[in-house]
């Protein structure tokens, strides 16, 4: 019985062993390279947009300053309350 390396031998496991390790470094650059991307897409995008804003918003009003006013006194008339008849049901409509 051959129980052991398998075929290849120890050379078919090492091949495979430094294959697997390239393909690994070689995902995890494209993942890395993905999130920089994104990253500076955001970055360049929310730049771009402050600047939008910035051009496009309408113009911001010159403050003022309020006019020193001393307060008046107002005579307020009394109100009086009239005289309110009792609201009466209207009649229900005829069919």
């Amino acid at each position: 019985m051959g129980f052991g390396w398998g075929n290849g031998g120890w050379f078919g496991h090492a091949f495979f062993f430094v294959i697997q390790g390239i393909v690994t470094l070689l995902v995890l650059a494209v993942i890395v390279g993905l999130i920089f991307l994104l990253v500076r897409f955001l970055l360049v995008a929310t730049t771009a947009a402050k600047i939008y804003v910035a051009k496009n918003s309408p113009a911001k009003p010159v403050a003022t300053t309020p006019a020193a006013t001393t307060p008046t006194a107002t005579v307020v008339a009394p109100v009086v309350a009239a005289e309110k008849k009792p609201r009466t049901p209207k009649a229900p409509p005829a069919v």
